[in-house]
């Protein structure tokens, strides 16, 4: 098959269809979309008919002999894509169960043309009636953990509904994950990468309860929470390590210069303290740079650690005092308060400004 040019194509994972399929994907040719491919995730002989009709319909059918998830299917979708076809408009994923409106994607389309560089997401308002309950609150907690540790505000992290440019085939291929928290990684890869993220308001559809869906409620939502929690529980994990390291030591200096300093106590305790906050820092620096925020090495990201690292002590030392003297409270009980609240601010002020994404 020859690669051809110019054109928008739709992408439509699909596992165990029925009819509406059939009818949505008219409805997007009468919106003028001809280039649609069809991604059969192993749905098994019974659903043939269906995908035969689609095939002379127009239709490009790919096929997974078995089940391997709707990230797997996309992801088979852009590889054909990024064989086949030259000179891309855009590409638009869309899920099979209807819920998504033929004129949302038509829009969602021409948004795609305006921001090429972008991922262009059709987000649905959450705050009208008639959604499953189900469906309402897996999103709303998502939203909000999504806007607390990525610092982007999305009504609809979970849309299915979504566009790019061609420039970014390569990098949606990258993306970890196979089923549905492949959608959730997009996201969160786009924001490490400094891929700028736009939203348009879509149609809110649910057909029979949003019945027809193949999320497994425990199962893919556990998948989902460990690709949305990683990046936090990695940092959490390096500062845990480099507290080991800073630890281990300053024990380990505690006894070996006791014999070059002897009795000088004072001086063998700072010695020992500040080499081993040297290194500590530097492992912590180090873990933070290629496992939690995965940043090429840069001089800039090292000063602005320091920066960090200075501002902390001082902010740390202020507000034990200012909580102890102002509430009366234990010292010890107001270092924990205020470290563990300048540990979050670490954290924010690490992924945005130390740290910060630059494409």
């Amino acid at each position: 098959m020859g690669k051809r040019k110019g054109e928008t194509i739709i992408l439509i994972p699909s596992l165990e269809p029925d009819e509406r399929l059939l009818v949505y994907v008219r409805q997007l040719q009468s919106y003028g979309f001809m280039t649609i491919i069809v991604v059969d995730d192993g749905s098994g002989e019974e659903y043939q008919p269906i995908f035969r009709e689609l095939d002379e319909n127009g239709c490009v059918m790919l096929r997974h002999s078995k089940n391997q998830g709707k990230g797997a299917a996309l992801k088979t979708g852009f590889q054909h894509i990024e064989r086949q076809y030259e000179e891309v408009a855009c590409v638009i994923t869309a899920d099979s169960d209807g819920q998504h409106a033929a004129e949302d994607v038509y829009r969602l389309a021409e948004e795609a043309e305006r921001h090429p560089e972008a991922l262009v997401l059709g987000v649905r308002n959450f705050s009208g009636g008639g959604i499953p309950p189900k469906s309402l609150l897996g999103n709303r907690i998502t939203s909000f953990m999504f806007s607390m540790l990525y610092g982007k505000r999305l009504s609809d992290t979970q849309t299915g509904l979504r566009a790019f440019g061609p420039r970014l085939l390569a990098f949606m291929q990258g993306v970890r994950g196979s089923r549905f928290e492949y959608e959730l990684q997009m996201l969160i890869s786009c924001i490490r990468s400094g891929i700028p993220i736009v939203t348009l308001p879509i149609q809110t559809i649910y057909e029979n309860g949003n019945a027809g869906t193949h999320f497994k409620a425990v199962r893919d939502s556990i998948r989902v929470m460990t690709v949305l929690l990683s990046n936090f529980l990695q940092f959490i994990f390096s500062s845990i390590a480099s507290s080991v390291v800073d630890l281990g030591i300053a024990w380990l200096l505690l006894d070996v210069l006791r014999p070059l300093l002897g009795q000088q106590d004072f001086i063998r305790i700072v010695v020992a303290t500040v080499i081993a906050r040297i290194v500590s820092i530097m492992v912590n620096y180090l873990l933070n740079r290629h496992v939690v925020f995965r940043k090429e090495n840069s001089l800039g990201s090292l000063w602005r650690y320091l920066t960090l690292c200075a501002a902390v002590i001082v902010l740390s030392s202020t507000g034990v005092y200012v909580i102890h003297t102002t509430f009366f409270m234990s010292e010890k009980i107001a270092k924990l308060i205020c470290d563990a609240l300048l540990f979050l601010l670490s954290f924010q002020v690490q992924r945005r400004w130390v740290f910060v994404a630059r494409r």
